[in-house]
């Protein structure tokens, strides 16, 4: 899989712009701000559907002008192919309407206009690594799931509407919450209607964590080899799935946030109570459905034993935390039993990496990370996939720069930017394709004339 030509308009800092790649190494330099990490955010725009770098459409096109767009020309699966994407403007005719405008975006497939993003994913496949990378150890939980969501996607589209699907049940789900808990009081008819959210959640929830386990089962293997290739057998990378609803279970009952909504709570007309079990239990019912619910809350699962559940057993069981977390979750107003709360926890020698792993460490724990990666998705579609490298170097030392670019050798096409060559071993340089980037515009140039 290579990518071939890429055409922009008006996209980000560029005007106009086409760029030739080698079917090898190819090496964008520039210096900051020039435009560099626009030209890989394109191929990866087109890879994935989305930018995660902009927050709106509108950012992606050139300011002042009222439409973008950008064509990449590729090979893959032994067919030459086209993505491409355009942004038109939308202006309200209100006041500011220049800067409440929206940008609408369409995509097409071999000039074939697509009615969602589900209709490109999959054709084109990068692996990108760039310094906002090593968020994987140093950010919060949502870059860890995100990493592992956005890989199922690549490697399976239909994924896409799971993990659709599931956000706007937990969307759903917090709204009525959040109405249920400002209406003071439980009904049968509210329980009823909270239900049918909690197995929505149960049934695409399931999905999400048995996808993330055997993804991470496949990827864990690979990943402790190259941990242990660039530590040189010093260090030894395991992974854990951390289910953040069984971290509640030892929560101190008498809480403040459980104890303002508990049912047996009768300080207040507006606390949910009586009509919190089938219309009016007594508190002695309440009091022994929280007993059992600390009996059923130390049922733990592990990683193990929820990848080797079935579907229905797993749904089944967040139910049963649902259930259990009732109370509290009304009173946060906010669903915290799901795959939307998870984690991943990296652990070098058994110990945690982000709180003791050395930065040199983790920068090696994130490059074993998209090592692996990579090579996952060429085991998936017996083709390297592409590689967009956006200055990592700077971020690796002199030995660990030099592994990577060895372990990448001559199986795939990388698209690298830098601000230097220097640091890149001659003799990766020698059949590289060299392009300079300034103020967004493009110059090809060789590798000696810029040294």
């Amino acid at each position: 899989m290579y990518a071939k030509e890429l055409v922009i308009n008006n996209f980000r800092n560029y005007k106009q712009a086409r760029l030739a790649f080698s079917r090898g190494k190819n090496i964008i330099i520039g210096e900051n701000a020039q435009g560099k990490t626009n030209l890989l955010e394109a191929i990866d725009l087109l890879s994935s559907g989305k930018s995660n770098r902009a927050g709106e459409e509108r950012e992606l096109v050139l300011w002042g002008t009222s439409n973008a767009s950008i064509k990449l020309e590729y090979h893959a699966r032994g067919y030459d192919e086209s993505l491409s994407m355009d942004w038109k403007m939308k202006s309200p005719s209100a006041p500011n309407a220049v800067a409440n405008a929206r940008a609408q975006k369409s995509m097409f497939v071999n000039g074939v206009h697509q009615q969602s993003v589900k209709g490109i994913l999959g054709r084109l496949l990068t692996v990108s690594f760039s310094a906002e990378d090593l968020n994987l150890l140093r950010g919060g939980p949502k870059f860890r799931r995100d990493w592992l969501d956005n890989l199922a996607i690549r490697l399976h589209p239909s994924f896409h509407d799971v993990t659709s699907s599931y956000a706007k049940s937990v969307m759903q789900r917090n709204k009525l919450l959040k109405t249920l808990s400002e209406k003071g009081r439980l009904s049968v008819s509210d329980q009823d209607e909270l239900l049918v959210w909690d197995k929505q959640l149960a049934r695409f929830g399931t999905q999400i964590i048995k996808m993330r386990l055997d993804l991470l089962a496949s990827l864990l293997p690979i990943a402790e080899n190259e941990q242990t290739h660039l530590s040189r057998s010093q260090e030894k990378l395991t992974i854990d799935y951390a289910f953040r609803a069984q971290e509640l279970n030892t929560a101190n009952p008498t809480d403040e946030d459980e104890e303002d909504f508990s049912p047996d709570n009768d300080s207040s007309e507006n606390n949910l109570d009586k009509e919190s079990n089938a219309g009016g239990n007594k508190s002695a019912d309440n009091d022994n459905s929280r007993s059992t619910e600390k009996q059923t809350s130390a049922e733990v699962k592990s990683m193990n034993e929820v990848r080797s559940m079935e579907n229905v057993e797993l749904a089944k069981y967040l139910m049963k935390l649902m259930k259990e977390r009732r109370w509290l979750e009304l009173r946060r107003r906010q669903s915290l039993v799901g795959p939307h709360r998870d984690n991943l926890i990296f652990k070098l020698n058994g110990a945690d990496a982000a709180s003791y792993a050395s930065q040199g460490q983790q920068r090696s724990i994130v490059l074993s990370l998209k090592l692996a990666e990579l090579r996952r998705i060429q085991d998936e579609i017996n083709e390297a996939p592409i590689l967009l490298l956006d200055d990592v170097l700077a971020e690796l030392d002199e030995k660990r720069a030099q592994l990577l670019l060895s372990a990448v050798g001559d199986q795939m096409q990388t698209i690298m930017s830098t601000t230097h060559l220097s640091g890149i071993n001659n003799a990766w340089l020698a059949d590289a394709k060299v392009m300079t980037v300034h103020a967004g515009a493009l110059k090809e140039d060789t590798p000696h004339a810029t040294l």
